[in-house]
């Protein structure tokens, strides 16, 4: 257990002093957001100070997890670096108990008091007790699950090249990617060039490697428009990846994947991205749950059953006031609500109206592998700018880059991380 205090003196800084404490549970998106303009905010305050918590020194660049699982690139950011210019007390350690009623949350040992919180845990992979799926199949939450994946698809690829026995050369290069959503689709994208790569390396035919998506909706990427759907799969189609909808994935093994069509797929590769649920402490802790398991919060993104708690990003079942729908869980809408809580957090305690949280859509770009991407970003009176190829994998580029020059403006550090 590690706990890293910014600033203050120990004697005054310490998670149970005199000061109440604004608790954030997660330095994803949404979390180090929240953490970074609600100590800016709160600067001032002599009463209030932020705490972090997170099992992992580092913040995640999730929405880049397919490229470090193909290309072995950097996703993290160390928090230290992120939060040295603030007064954030940074508690390294798994939230092992909330205590809603006596506001208290239990990291490891240490027993850390709250006058508000904010559950910004993000997700962990849903296997939906498909049999075998949990034992044998490869998630992408985490930057050690692309380490992981990396590492898997690299042995497979150099295994290949020695196997002999050409159905079981084709079994190691055969990957199943689980889930055809948005990083479901662009892991396919970024695995059809890596294999293609190593294939050439290590001396294999080209014909040989084989992606293939399983999607159990009508169609990949089910929550996009339909353009944006129809040009992924044409290029994906090109590209040589084999697409299965109105299929699920109904059990695995270490070398076969069973799907609801009764095909048996051999494969020693199945990355599983076809669901997500909330984090177990989260769903037991008393919350008013609903669709998804998420929690129900109202427009300010407060928990409707314990109004000093905020939900945001994959936790919270926000709904968009425009639609009456719920809000994808997304990074671009997890940056939202972050910076909201924070700011209706510093309402609250000045007595101030809060904000209703009204989200907006940027955009959306898929990354399809090498320099190749669709998407659009919105313009104004309600227009979409459509971008496809080189120009959309500038996009999104500029899109990822956005989220670090938008970190280094709330953290004060202009220096590269």
């Amino acid at each position: 257990m590690r706990l890293l205090r910014i600033r203050r003196p120990a004697a005054e800084d310490g998670v149970n002093s005199d000061r109440k404490n604004i608790v954030v549970i997660g330095a994803g998106y949404g979390g180090i957001t929240t953490a970074l303009r609600a100590s800016n905010l709160f600067r001032s305050s002599p009463v209030y100070r932020v705490v972090l918590v997170d099992r992992y020194p580092f913040h995640t660049l999730k929405t880049q997890l397919h490229e470090a699982a193909v290309h072995k690139s950097e996703v993290t950011i160390d928090i230290g670096k992120i939060i040295r210019n603030h007064d954030i007390t940074f508690q390294l350690g798994a939230v092992t108990a909330l205590d809603l009623v006596s506001r208290t949350v239990r990291v490891g040992d240490a027993l850390i008091p709250f006058e508000y919180l904010v559950l910004a845990l993000g997700s962990q992979a849903n296997f939906y007790n498909i049999p075998g799926l949990e034992e044998n199949a490869l998630p992408l939450q985490s930057a050690a699950d692309a380490q992981q994946i990396y590492e898997h698809m690299s042995i497979l690829c150099a295994q290949a090249s020695a196997e002999r026995d050409a159905g079981k050369r084709k079994e190691m290069l055969r990957f199943v990617v689980g889930g055809g959503g948005l990083s479901g689709i662009e892991l396919a994208g970024e695995l059809v060039d890596h294999i293609a790569d190593s294939a050439r390396n290590y001396g294999i035919s080209s014909d040989e490697p084989e992606v293939v998506v399983v999607e159990a909706a009508d169609d990949i990427l089910p929550s996009s428009d339909k353009v944006l759907r129809q040009n992924t799969r044409e290029r994906l189609v090109h590209k040589g990846v084999k697409i299965l909808t109105r299929t699920r994935v109904v059990g695995v093994s270490r070398d076969e994947v069973l799907l609801s069509s009764g095909e048996h797929v051999r494969s020693r590769t199945l990355v599983w991205t076809g669901g997500i649920r909330i984090s177990d402490i989260a769903r037991n802790s008393g919350f008013a749950i609903g669709e998804s398991g998420r929690i129900l919060v109202n427009a300010s993104l407060q928990s409707v059953t314990f109004p000093n708690v905020y939900a945001i990003g994959d936790n919270a079942l926000a709904i968009n006031p425009a639609t009456g729908k719920p809000v994808p869980a997304a990074a671009q809408f997890a940056l939202q609500q972050g910076r909201l809580v924070a700011e209706n957090l510093f309402a609250v305690v000045r007595g101030k109206e809060q904000r209703q949280y009204h989200p907006k859509v940027w955009g959306e770009v898929v990354s399809l592998g090498r320099h190749l991407a669709v998407g659009w970003i919105a313009l104004p009176m309600f227009k979409k700018l459509k971008f496809v190829g080189f120009l959309a994998s500038l996009l999104k580029a500029a899109i990822m880059e956005k989220h670090i020059i938008l970190l280094r403006k709330e953290s004060r550090n202009w220096i590269s991380y």
